[in-house]
């Protein structure tokens, strides 16, 4: 076998009719051989995704290896997947699933080749569906016109290949048309939108728990969905005008979003201001008030790139910006943008608005002396605790998963302990599991210390402390603390 074969793959339904299955295989070894003009061409692996009893039926079965063996194909390059698929479990759909992605790997280039000969309706329709993904050109169905007779027909039905060629049996195999054909249609308006218009939902919905009940932002999800549709109808009729449509239609939803942000944080007056100069309020908002910790200088990037694709697609200052392709990337980066933004300021609103979507006023507490006998909640959160065990779960270890959980785990317990003993008050936690704990205690700086750095000691992970007079105080200052960076320690108060 020579580096060119070794590239050959071949998927397809097990069938509880041995005959028909193993037709298939030699048929469709026959038509790579025919494509490649190679007589000695053999699959490398055939995968076989069978019903329990399909696989029963083959195992109980002779005669088709020496079916096989008289076209130079050896049983040894069968591989057999058991699926039940029939079942219309999620789990087992998911693993058929995950088992198609192992054998197809769209970067090795294979020449892989789908038979949709046999097998139960719902397996030849993922395998289908999957061919269509990938791309899939060699996707063929083995049609044998059998007589009418139904005698002869049964007699027939149970013949390998040779025996069917020696019989005169009519044999075709159809190839299925090109499925890439099927994209055009899907661009324009299906898949990729549909996959779009569930992010969207997402994060338009996210907006909404921030905002006061009432605030009506349908035009936002219809205005970032439209400019998705547009760019989409863009690239298969290429048409400039649906681009230019993309662009304003993604730069109406970013629109909408500082709208939303001024009018509630500043109470502005947006009669007749620009887009670029609302963006440059949304900015000094944030500026001007450091103490939320917004990353000024990542806001400051995305809004003067939205503002100057918009402008450039509005007010053109020169030949270029009436450029087909210059618009394309324009209409692409446009929609990008936009998700950015809303994403960027959905997740900076939520550390620092009421539940009455209002902007608290917060004053950040200057750090007190362990003389200081006023009781603080604290709070402490374990940094980046998540990726922390995701990282055992991808290893699909579970005694790593087991072992991490087990420290962590351990580790609370531990600093438990040690406020405990700071504190003389074994009342005094009022919270502690995953990786967070809830204490009362008059501020003690040694005793923070030693939490972070056990902490770290024990995971190798920061930690995060926040504290304040109240339960509402505690929880913004932890999310304000998280806002910085790992590490922190951040008292807050709440101003009236």
């Amino acid at each position: 076998m020579n580096i060119y074969q070794k590239s050959f793959k071949l998927i397809l339904a097990g069938n509880t009719n041995i005959a028909a299955m193993i037709n298939a295989i030699i048929r469709a070894t026959l038509q790579a051989r025919n494509d490649t003009k190679n007589s000695d061409l053999t699959f490398r692996q055939v995968h076989i995704f069978h019903s329990e009893q399909s696989l029963q039926a083959l195992t109980t079965s002779v005669g088709w290896q020496e079916a096989l063996s008289n076209y130079k194909i050896s049983s040894t390059s069968l591989v057999h997947h058991v699926t039940k698929i029939e079942d219309s479990n999620v789990d087992r759909f998911r693993d058929l699933v995950e088992q198609l992605r192992t054998i197809v790997n769209p970067l090795d280039n294979p020449q892989n080749y789908i038979d949709l000969t046999g097998g139960i309706s719902s397996l030849k329709s993922i395998l289908a569906v999957f061919g269509y993904v990938l791309d899939i050109e060699n996707i063929y169905s083995l049609e044998i016109d059998f007589s009418k007779d139904p005698d002869t027909r049964k007699k027939q039905a149970s013949l390998f290949y040779h025996e069917l060629e020696k019989a005169e049996v009519s044999i075709k195999y159809s190839k299925f048309p090109p499925i890439r054909e099927f994209d055009t249609f899907g661009k324009l308006n299906y898949t990729e939108v549909l996959r779009h218009r569930s992010n969207i939902n997402d994060l338009v919905n996210c907006l909404t728990k921030l905002l006061p009940s009432g605030v009506d932002i349908e035009h936002l999800r219809e205005s970032l969905l439209s400019g998705v549709n547009s760019r989409l109808i863009g690239e298969v009729t290429e048409e400039t005008y649906s681009y230019r449509h993309s662009i304003f239609s993604s730069s109406a939803g970013v629109e909408e979003v500082a709208n939303i942000i001024l009018t509630i944080i500043k109470s502005a007056d947006l009669e007749n201001k620009t887009l670029g100069k609302k963006l440059d309020e949304v900015r000094d908002v944030f500026s001007q008030n450091p103490k939320y910790f917004v990353k000024t200088e990542t806001l400051e990037y995305i809004t003067r790139l939205i503002t100057s694709v918009r402008n450039d697609i509005a007010h053109p200052c020169s030949e270029n910006s009436y450029s087909k392709d210059i618009i394309a990337i324009q209409s692409r980066l446009s929609s990008q943008l936009a998700f950015a933004f809303l994403q960027f300021t959905t997740k900076t609103l939520s550390s620092f608005l009421d539940q009455n979507g209002q902007l608290v006023n917060v004053q950040i507490l200057e750090t007190p002396t362990d003389k200081n006998q006023t009781i603080f909640y604290f709070g402490f959160d374990g940094d980046f605790t998540g990726d922390y065990l995701k990282m055992a779960f991808e290893q699909s270890n579970e005694d790593e998963v087991r072992q991490r959980s087990h420290i962590v785990h351990e580790v609370i317990g531990e600093l438990k302990k040690l406020i405990y003993k700071a504190t003389k008050d074994h009342k005094s936690v009022l919270f502690a599991e995953g990786d967070n704990i809830l204490f009362k205690a008059p501020y003690q700086a040694s005793l923070l210390n030693d939490l972070q750095r056990i902490y770290k000691e024990k995971t190798g992970l920061t930690g995060t402390i926040g504290y304040g007079k109240t339960l509402p105080e505690v929880a913004l200052a932890m999310r304000l603390a998280k806002a910085q960076g790992g590490g922190n320690i951040m008292g807050i108060a709440l101003k009236n």
